[in-house]
């Protein structure tokens, strides 16, 4: 099935190796110290473990598991290379280093090894289970491209239809329903590469004009990790698309155009953080008009951001004051909640290990195994399941008791703000160390889930629709949101919603189109 080791991925690993090199040198040159040193071997070690599996075997047979177990690995990797190039030692504002470095090291070490039992690849080419075979008799793996196109607008329409609401407000049940099938409107730029969905398409310039369409709804929304969603979901379709081809990256351009294509990566770069600022800017100047946020227009946002982008001696003062905010006195943890680590906003998903610090410093105040988060645990899981079943098996559950996140309650104010965690520190405070046990059974799980999302032939893999149009959520599936209670929460419903919803709308079109045209048939699996 697979024939040789793709040499991009060589490439790319022997990048990986040189960059982790520079950081270990420039952090022991620049920051010398014994904290410094144990964040750069769990560097080390971290680097060590994922080029195991850094391997096209992996990459074509699981690809959304090593998605996530690529996100498990920038969060130990990327904090050494962000903060340098920032100026800053990996060990910025820590207040528990060695716990948290060693904590962090262990963790990755038990993820890699739910991963390794997971994704078995000489198993994989050879049989599916239960779940893939149940999803294939209701043509979860095929799909064609005027069925990719209305679920693309279904996506768009349903994404401009919750922005003009605002937001969705606590017990709207259809509201966040909507915002649950956002996703489709990602479904056209799959057709980019369309190849991973086995459909024929080379109307590319169609593709694109939707695509530009798709960054500005995106950018209107006035939140920044959205600006990302459609720019990461191409890197990676890309990414895989090399892969599945056996592609050899340097072949496919000239050394002119990859100075070319850097350089407009950097002007890129450099315009979306232009944008993030003026969006924060933006949302601080609604947040001093407590009824113009609560009837926030996002179109009116929008405007407002790109007056404030237009706006030369506002942009000069805003950067201005985010380059003296960087030097002032760190917030100390028993001050308040803080943050602060990484600058930019893009590495700062991934790479704010600082929260790890963070959060192991109020475990330990908390205390280790503590009765109250375990009792949040318990009634977060109570609280995955949907009102209406919650009713109708008689189990009485007021979820506007638990408008708060698991940051919040570990941080001692429970009253709101949902706060982000790390799965280290949430862990460690809710199970005490039997959570390093119950995490590796978790990942286990998660990425047994998210293999099923491939069907596996004698002659070659097949990729979910589905999970190809949220390719990039997979990445963000380990990183400081809810720690354990996330991936929890997709064993017992995401998982499950999302595959039920897509099959639904996948059905409604194909019903809707085989009455209008009924000529029109999907592929065939290979």
């Amino acid at each position: 099935m697979i024939k040789s080791e793709n040499h991009s991925i060589r490439q790319i690993n022997l990048i990986l190796k040189v960059i982790l090199v520079l950081g270990v040198v420039g952090e022991l040159i620049f920051f010398p110290s014994i904290p410094n040193f144990f964040g750069c071997v769990m560097a080390i070690i971290s680097y060590m473990v994922f080029s195991y599996f850094f391997k096209t075997l992996y990459i074509r047979l699981f690809p959304f598991a090593f998605l996530m177990y690529l996100s498990m690995f920038m969060y130990r990797f990327l904090p050494l290379i962000a903060t340098l190039l920032e100026g800053k030692p990996i060990t910025y504002g820590f207040e528990r280093p060695y716990q948290t470095f060693i904590g962090e090291t262990i963790l990755f070490l038990i993820s890699s090894i739910a991963f390794y039992f997971a994704c078995n690849p000489h198993k994989a080419t050879f049989k599916n289970n239960l779940i893939q075979k149940t999803l294939d008799k209701v043509k979860f793996y095929e799909i064609n491209p005027p069925i990719i196109w209305a679920m693309g607008l279904i996506g768009f329409i349903i994404k401009g239809y919750n922005l003009s609401k605002g937001g969705v407000e606590y017990g709207d049940v259809s509201g966040k329903f909507l915002i649950g099938l956002e996703y489709l409107m990602f479904a056209p730029i799959c057709l980019l590469f369309p190849d991973l969905i086995r459909v024929r398409y080379k109307q590319t310039k169609l593709v694109w004009i939707y695509t530009i369409l798709v960054i500005t709804l995106n950018v209107a929304s006035n939140k920044r990790h959205l600006i990302i969603t459609p720019f990461g979901t191409m890197g990676l379709l890309f990414l895989l698309h090399v892969i599945f081809k056996n592609i050899n990256i340097t072949k496919l351009t000239s050394p002119l155009k990859f100075i070319v294509g850097g350089f407009f990566i950097l002007i890129s770069l450099s315009f979306l953080s232009n944008l993030s600022t003026a969006m924060l800017h933006t949302r601080n100047v609604m947040l001093y008009d407590a009824e113009q946020r609560n009837n926030a227009d996002k179109l009116k946002a929008f405007e407002q951001t790109i007056e404030t982008l237009q706006n030369e001696s506002l942009m000069n003062r805003l950067k201005e004051k985010k380059n003296k905010k960087e030097y002032k006195p760190l917030t100390n943890y028993h001050q308040n909640w803080s943050e602060e680590y990484v600058d930019n906003f893009m590495l700062a998903r991934y790479a704010n290990m600082r929260i790890t610090d963070e959060t192991l410093y109020l475990a330990e105040k908390k205390g280790y195994g503590n009765k109250q988060m375990l009792d949040f645990f318990k009634n977060s899981i109570i609280g995955l399941l949907p009102s209406p079943i919650l009713k109708l098996f008689g189990i009485p559950f007021n979820k506007s008791l638990y408008e708060f996140s698991r940051g919040d309650l570990l941080s001692g104010r429970s009253l709101g703000g949902y706060r982000v965690t790390s799965h280290l520190g949430d862990g460690l405070a809710t199970f005490g160390y039997w959570y390093l046990i119950i995490q590796a059974v978790v990942f286990f799980l998660v990425f047994k889930l998210l293999n099923t999302f491939v069907y596996y032939s004698k002659k070659t893999v097949v990729y979910a629709p589905l999970a190809i149009m949220s390719i990039f959520n997979f990445l963000g599936m380990f990183r400081n949101a809810q720690g354990i209670s996330g991936n929890i929460s997709y064993l017992i419903r995401d998982y499950l919603q999302d595959v039920i919803t897509y099959l639904i709308i996948f059905l409604f079109v194909k019903i809707l189109f085989a009455i209008v045209n009924p000529e029109l048939t999907i592929t065939k699996k290979i």
